[in-house]
């Protein structure tokens, strides 16, 4: 099997740099952009940094009211839409209104997803992490790919997690139809599916002007942690009994800004430009993970296996056909 080198850029960047830091100079005028989750956590802080650089936003949203107090906010050419990531018609749907809008899309931002949730199912009796995190985002990008390969150099990038490095994917049962639901071990094999998707992404369409990017974007407290108790928080060491962070993770978590910025790296970096498929962390390409590295770095061999991701794609069709 063959697994895609993981080579460090020496992009200058770091774990905490700022949105403006990573586009400075950048001028985005004229760009199409998409972010879904774009309105909530390291979503809004993406939108409200490409808007910045002079891009066109779109925002597809599952909260009408509460996107429009998030992105009121931002002064700039954002648009948004109704979409649910769990609900498949509601996306091809939404694709199909930026495809009559649009020529083109120079930027798509798979960031929106849910974590560690109760067990649910959604569509064909699938488990809701997997196909909220990945088949959604599989059937909005899959759609909007005329509109990317128009454009001459589009990026996708797709939003993954350290947390994949708990679970490949469970490829005899990955929707816990023989086994015991577990929460972290689904939200694992969803973020080991997007840098996989991210990777097939690649190596099918690179060639045509295609790149594809997944991102850790490090520790942040946001509305992806609405799942976990305070009590869950404290035995993972990210608070204390009041809920405030614990020391641990006030050295290592980061503002939802600087939780962005390697998102905004890999959409715009031209160290980047003639690569593709690479897991990305702290705004540069995260080194290949060994039994000697740090809890929180690097990427596991399953999550940049070139078979793997065809296999995935190979899955995800069929489970949509």
């Amino acid at each position: 099997m063959s697994t895609r080198e993981q080579r460090k850029s020496g992009s200058g960047f770091g774990a905490k740099s700022e949105p403006a830091e990573i586009l400075a100079g950048k001028d985005l005028g004229g760009k199409v952009a998409v972010v879904t989750g774009g309105y909530s956590g390291i979503g809004l802080e993406t939108t409200r940094a490409l808007v910045s650089a002079g891009a066109r936003v779109y925002v597809p949203v599952r909260s009408p009211a509460k996107a429009a107090d998030a992105l009121g906010e931002i002064d700039g050419e954002v648009i948004a839409d109704a979409m649910d990531l769990a609900n498949l018609a509601s996306v091809r749907a939404y694709a199909e209104s930026i495809v009559q809008r649009e020529q083109s899309l120079d930027l798509l931002i798979n960031n929106a997803g849910i974590m560690a949730c109760p067990e649910t199912r959604v569509g064909e009796h699938w488990e809701s992490q997997f196909a909220v995190n990945h088949l959604g985002h599989f059937v909005l990008t899959t759609s909007l790919l005329p509109l990317l390969l128009n454009a001459g150099g589009a990026r996708v990038v797709e939003l993954s997690s350290i947390g994949h490095r708990r679970s490949d994917i469970l490829w005899d049962d990955i929707h816990f139809q023989s086994n015991p639901y577990e929460k972290w071990t689904a939200y694992a094999q969803s973020k080991t599916a997007n840098a996989l998707f991210a990777l097939g992404l690649d190596m099918k369409y690179r060639d045509q002007g295609v790149q594809a990017f997944s991102v850790h974007p490090g520790g942040i407290l946001t509305p992806l942690q609405r799942h976990l108790g305070n009590e869950e928080m404290q035995a993972l060491g990210w608070t204390d009994a009041e809920g405030n962070l614990s020391e641990q993770a006030q050295a290592m978590f980061k503002t939802p800004a600087q939780g962005c910025a390697t998102t905004l790296w890999a959409a715009t970096s031209e160290v980047l430009a003639g690569t593709g498929g690479l897991y990305c962390e702290d705004c540069d390409v995260a080194n290949l993970a060994t039994e000697d590295s740090p809890r929180y770095f690097d990427v596991a061999a399953w999550a940049c296996n070139e078979d793997s991701a065809l296999r995935l794609w190979d899955l995800s069709e069929a489970m949509l056909a």
